[in-house]
């Protein structure tokens, strides 16, 4: 009996270790990869358009991923000091960067897609004026219970 119970905890432990030592960070990142993908796919992309996407995408995320972050850092020096910007003008300080860092960061998105739309044909140009509307009016923490 005490065999059995031994076998029936290792055999527990090493399926516990196979179910949680999966790296989830390369699990979302095969989505991501699988939703542009399938993105492209939508829009009749040819290979050499999807390289160009790829490469287009890579440079606007290394572009907009410090101005996301100062956002992140302004929003957080915000909220975290509530108690004392409350009596001053620096709560309204803060705001008014963090409305001109999301205003550049619009812009920027805005103009990134611009500048993927011009390279497509017509019919790729409406079905990918189709997907950004909704893609950019998708709830963002849809996955956050």
């Amino acid at each position: 009996m005490v065999f059995l119970v031994l076998i029936l905890l290792i055999s527990n432990i090493v399926l516990a270790f196979f179910l949680f030592s999966n790296d989830k960070k390369d699990v979302k990142r095969n989505s991501k990869d699988d939703f542009a993908m399938m993105f492209y796919k939508e829009l009749g992309l040819n290979p050499s358009q999807i390289d160009t996407f790829k490469t287009k995408k890579e440079d606007y995320f290394k572009e907009m991923k410090p101005i996301w972050g100062e956002i992140r850092e302004l929003k957080d020096s915000l909220y975290r000091n509530m108690g004392t910007l409350e009596q001053d003008s620096s709560a309204n300080t803060l705001i008014i960067l963090i409305n001109e860092k999301n205003k550049f960061a619009d812009q920027k998105t805005f103009h990134h897609f611009i500048t993927l739309r011009r390279l497509l044909d017509s019919s790729q140009q409406i079905k990918f004026d189709t997907s950004i509307a909704k893609m950019m009016n998708r709830p963002w923490n849809r996955n956050r219970k």
